[in-house]
């Protein structure tokens, strides 16, 4: 039980010893992200917005889909919160498993913690999919389909970034020693587009495909965002329990993976 229990206080206990040094340079990463573009970081809110349009014109306009149950603004909106979500995940989990390797210089020569690079590269990029939540909430309060549920989108959001910084830690270590991993991740996030519930009802599929959505860890996340920002109720108790477990589990599980085989860092970058 103590080991249980410290295991998962640990990345907790790292994030906050450092917490000064994680925001500062999570700060200077932003700013240098965006360094030299004309719309500077204005592009964390255009650059989703762009992509969420083609998605929803895609589905209303040239596919001609919609849920019965649902209008076309429900509907529109029901995409955005979705397709948020799944962005959020992919740059994230992109950007966490290449840290490392994109940040070899500052590893080799200075006592910067090794466990932050890979945080920090997915709070980073887990910015453009605060801003596109935001969005969404500040679209559906204005059509007055907001609900005080809808409060519950950030507890939300951190579970999301908790889940894909456990991953970081361990695919940014995987990246090291076969950098094929970077490759893969590109392959998997298209599969993981088609398996979320992004414009579709998990109860418009058959029960025989209906299983690949819950086997897609993403997938309670998305469900769990559409279902309080959009339809204004709670997610359904599996959806928020898994949902829980994967966040908690997978960050302190990667964090623990990481602090003992980071040695891998200098046999490795």
């Amino acid at each position: 039980m103590t080991f249980l229990v410290s295991t998962l206080a640990a990345p907790w206990r790292s994030a906050v010893r450092h917490r000064a040094l994680l925001l500062a340079t999570s700060k200077v990463e932003l700013r240098r992200r965006y360094a030299g573009s004309v719309l500077g970081l204005l592009w964390l809110l255009a650059g989703p917005l762009f992509l969420i349009t083609i998605y929803a014109v895609i589905y209303l306009v040239v596919f001609r889909i919609r849920p019965a149950e649902m209008n076309e603004i429900d509907y529109v909106f029901y995409i955005l919160s979705g397709l948020v979500a799944f962005l959020g995940f992919s740059e994230a989990l992109q950007a966490g498993t290449t840290s490392l390797t994109a940040n070899r210089e500052i590893l080799l020569n200075t006592v910067f913690p090794a466990e932050l690079v890979p945080l920090r590269a997915v709070l980073v990029s887990s910015t453009t999919m605060l801003v596109g939540v935001a969005a969404v909430i500040v679209g559906c309060a204005g059509f007055g389909k907001l609900e005080p549920i809808a409060l519950l989108a950030p507890v939300i959001l951190l579970a999301q970034t908790m889940f894909v910084a456990g991953i970081g830690w361990i695919f940014a270590l995987a990246n090291l020693v076969v950098r094929d991993v970077q490759q893969i991740l590109v392959y998997v996030t298209i599969i993981l587009l088609v398996a979320s519930p992004i414009a579709y009802l998990p109860s418009m599929l058959p029960s025989s495909l209906a299983v690949l959505i819950y086997a897609n860890p993403l997938s309670y996340y998305v469900i769990a965002l559409q279902h309080v920002i959009v339809l204004g109720i709670w997610p359904p108790l599996p959806v928020l329990i898994v949902g829980g477990v994967l966040a908690v589990g997978t960050f302190s599980l990667g964090f623990l993976v990481f602090t003992r085989a980071k040695q891998a860092i200098f046999d490795y970058a």
